[in-house]
């Protein structure tokens, strides 16, 4: 009796002096992101190792980052498409106090950078072979407007799956284990080597003549391009301003480098992605439960109702094999122009970054640095992967990623 009481006590003083462990999908589904992450936070100071709550304090961060970049944006009024933009009801976005510059567009991109480099750096962290986070994914609110846009929420997105029967929606759950974790990890390496791309390259003169079809309050030298179009009579192909703007785009994708060492770490971005996905499907075919899985093995069912097969798992291992031969300079990408055994050498194109000149590489002189004579990944072995997938790897790229 003693040692029982002794044992209740002990309990007692433990959830009075830890607390109750945040639980990251509550805080998902209730946008309380920022309060949240420091529950979160403060919880793995005194629990450390707890992978579960730092597996969610990853997610949590990242949907953060999300949502940040979409508050970010949505103060100078994105407009949702470039030909449509002036025929679309776009709801009018108050005049901020300053206009969009290239110069903050920049500065947005690097906090979005460092809000990922710090999703990476806590996922990074996450040792436990056990954990499992599940998440009421439909429940998940973003809110990416100002403080007068309505909430979205990740619904819309699911309806284009094909949600199992007892799923539906806002009960649709996803138990999301230590594989995904590697998925996550790889998706902000993906998204961290886009942004130091585009950083790497100086695209103002870009943004001088296309802010105004992006954006409804955005700075340009050029004023008279926010002015009311003169010709607003549309035709095939747009109106006079719309296909002189889309003309002036392609000529102005011409970007100096001006930050050169961003291509290299972008590469590496791109190659730590590719070992993610390996170490992802070691985790994935090694698993024995079938738990409402994101990414399911052969033999698992999986949260969405769509199969993935042996055959598919096989083609995947391939194509990351081609990639990692491309990116390490073994393998050529295949050039149109000339001797038929001529490639260009992608990892030089990332190691000896020049100015970027869209219609020089369509063109191929472009490419004359980095032009060489070896063994090429052949087309053959990309058309044999995508046949595995239905046609649609690219769409299963996006998924498996």
């Amino acid at each position: 009796m003693c040692q029982r009481l002794w044992f209740l006590v002990y309990v007692v003083v433990s959830v009075q002096a830890f607390g109750a462990t945040p639980d990251a999908d509550v805080i998902l589904s209730s946008g309380r992101l920022d309060a949240g992450i420091v529950e979160l936070q403060s919880h793995l100071k005194v629990q450390p190792k707890d992978d579960v709550a730092r597996f969610g304090l990853g997610v949590t961060q990242f949907v953060r980052a999300v949502q940040q970049l979409g508050q970010k944006l949505a103060v100078f009024g994105p407009r949702p498409r470039f030909a449509l933009a002036d025929s679309i009801d776009v709801a009018d976005v108050p005049v901020p106090a300053e206009l969009l510059t290239y110069a903050k567009l920049r500065t947005i991109n690097q906090e979005w950078l460092d809000d990922l480099a710090k999703v990476e750096a806590t996922l990074s962290k996450v040792q436990s072979e056990e954990v499992k986070l599940p998440l009421h994914v439909g429940r998940v609110a973003l809110n990416l407007g100002t403080a007068e846009t309505r909430s979205l929420t990740l619904i819309p997105i699911l309806r284009n799956f094909r949600l199992t029967p007892d799923n539906r929606e806002g009960d649709f759950t996803i138990v999301f284990d230590r594989a995904d974790v590697d998925w996550l990890r790889g998706y902000c390496h993906l998204l961290a080597a886009v942004s130091e791309l585009a950083l790497a390259y100086d695209a103002e003169g870009l943004f001088d003549v296309a802010s105004h079809r992006l954006f409804q309050h955005a700075q340009t030298r050029h004023t008279f391009l926010l002015e009311s179009p003169r010709s607003p009579n549309r035709g095939w192909f747009g109106s006079v301003e719309e296909i002189s703007d889309l003309i002036a785009i392609i000529h102005m994708i011409r970007f100096p480098v001006i930050e050169p060492s961003r291509t290299s770490v972008a590469l590496k971005h791109i190659e730590d992605a590719v070992g993610l996905s390996r170490q992802m499907w070691k985790r994935i075919l090694a698993e024995t439960d079938d738990d409402r899985e994101w990414i399911p093995s052969p033999k698992q069912s999986g949260a969405i109702n769509v199969k993935v097969t042996q055959e598919m798992v096989d083609n995947w291992t391939k194509a990351l094999d081609e990639a990692e031969s491309v990116l390490q300079g073994k393998k050529l990408i295949p050039f149109w122009r000339g001797k038929p055994n001529r490639g260009v050498n992608v990892r030089k194109i990332f190691l000896e970054p020049l100015p970027f000149d869209l219609v020089l590489w369509g063109q191929g002189t472009a490419a004359t640095p980095y032009l060489e004579e070896g063994i090429l990944t052949a087309p053959e072995t990309w058309q044999q992967i995508n046949r595995a997938f239905g046609g649609q790897f690219f769409g299963f790229g996006l998924w498996f990623n």
